[in-house]
């Protein structure tokens, strides 16, 4: 075995696990779990459908930053205006959401790990003055050596988690079967694909950190670094859904607990009820790991949602040094200030604005994922750096699967919900 291969492809991994602390969020300890919670091992099927349809879409945007040298944005720009325009607007809108729905799980968590209660607004903001705080301080390289740690560790945990109440799950082929297609199921599936495994706006984050590491480090990352890369994050994310919808299935689905509808109440049912299998000793361990997997999270996302932020006025407006960390504090804040006004104003249900904030994304995916896929077989990628046949197959068949949903969720909410 060769020991300096292997130590070298770890040590090239970066974006693709800080794309894994932006997955395994939202959409593992909130929705994956809810989909367990309420629809049994019948939305297995419905996680592994995502996992696989956002696939291509997701790992073009590191490709594509490695090939040229540039993130996402920049090609979209050179789409034209409109393209740029309609992308920008979409992505200032939802990452705004993006973050709030992030925060507010996570603030629910920091209550509960340090035994505090205070209302959502006011835990939002105390979570994203800490994010903010640790930004402005650290930027990108602390976030990755951090959350390298992070991933792993919660890795390992919840395997061992779902290894303990694997044999309470129903493992016949019914179990797996899909529920009857009615409104509120429809609904749910749209909500659990948009995060799940994570917004396709993800991709943009992946170019933006692969850009971002290239010029830390004075060198673009290979074609191989890059892929090996994003798939050992996003297969551990995808497992690690599956996982937490089991966890989901075993301890909630089969108790029939209903989860709190505040966000450090579900928090707290969350914990609860998984120690009560594992055990009593285990909730300040699951407490503290969650909370640390969520901050991650929530560092990422903040992070990224601010790149992305910049590189959109660097396109818009190139004559500013939008590159200058004071850029970056401004937009930083300003973004965290947005998220608190739309937790203000439009927060009733935490599950509802998680669902809401989910529908936004997935609606926003398709046609990330179809700029994507020009992008990485545009002709500025030399033909040797791009993908095969086969992944180029693959991502016209998610592409075309993922508009079709839209259409059906489309006609369900128009005109049988209605």
């Amino acid at each position: 075995m060769d020991t300096h291969r292997i130590t070298r492809a770890f040590a090239s991994l970066g974006p693709g696990l800080l794309y894994a602390a932006v997955a395994v969020g939202v959409s593992h300890l909130v929705q994956a779990t809810r989909a367990g919670a309420d629809f049994g091992l019948s939305m297995a099927l419905v996680v592994i459908f995502a996992c696989l349809m956002k696939y291509p879409g997701l790992r073009f945007g590191g490709e594509y930053a490695a090939a040229t040298g540039k993130n996402l944005v920049v090609n979209y720009r050179q789409r034209g205006w409109l393209v740029f325009g309609l992308f920008s607007i979409s992505q200032l809108f939802s990452m705004v959401f993006i973050i709030a729905a992030v925060s507010l799980f996570t603030s629910g968590l920091l209550q509960v790990a340090l035994g505090f209660e205070t209302g959502p607004v006011m835990g939002v903001f105390i979570l994203l003055v800490l994010v903010a705080a640790m930004l402005m301080t650290g930027h990108y390289k602390v976030l990755e050596k951090s959350i390298k740690v992070i991933v792993v560790f919660f890795t390992l945990l919840t395997t061992v988690c779902m290894l303990m109440v694997v044999d309470r799950l129903d493992w016949s082929v019914s179990a797996f079967a899909l529920p009857p297609l009615d409104v509120p199921t429809i609904l749910f599936i749209v909500a659990l694909v948009g995060f799940m495994p994570s917004p396709t706006d993800a991709s943009i984050l992946q170019s933006l950190w692969t850009v971002a590491r290239a010029e830390s480090e004075g060198r673009r990352a290979s074609k191989e670094e890059s892929r090996f890369d994003f798939n050992v994050g996003y297969i551990t994310s995808c497992i690690l859904a599956v996982f937490f919808l089991f966890l989901g299935t075993a301890v909630l689905f089969e108790s029939g607990v209903e989860m709190p509808a505040d966000n450090a109440g579900f928090a707290r049912g969350l914990l609860e009820v998984y120690t009560s299998v594992i055990g009593d000793w285990s909730y300040y361990v699951m407490a503290i790991t969650a909370l640390c997997v969520m901050l991650s999270t929530a560092l990422t996302v903040t992070d990224g949602m601010t790149r992305m932020a910049l590189a959109i006025g660097s396109e818009s407006l190139p004559e500013q040094d939008w590159h200058s960390d004071r850029y970056y504090n401004v937009v930083l804040i300003v973004l965290c200030l947005a998220a608190l006004l739309v937790i203000q104003t439009l927060l009733q249900s935490f599950a509802r604005f998680m669902d809401m904030t989910s529908v936004i994304v997935f609606f926003i995916g398709p046609f990330l994922a179809l700029l994507n896929h020009r992008a990485i077989f545009s002709d500025e990628i030399p033909k040797d750096k791009q993908p095969g046949r086969i992944i180029r197959i693959w991502s016209i068949v998610s592409i075309v699967s993922l508009f079709l949903l839209m259409v059906v969720y489309c006609y369900y909410r128009l005109f049988v919900s209605g």
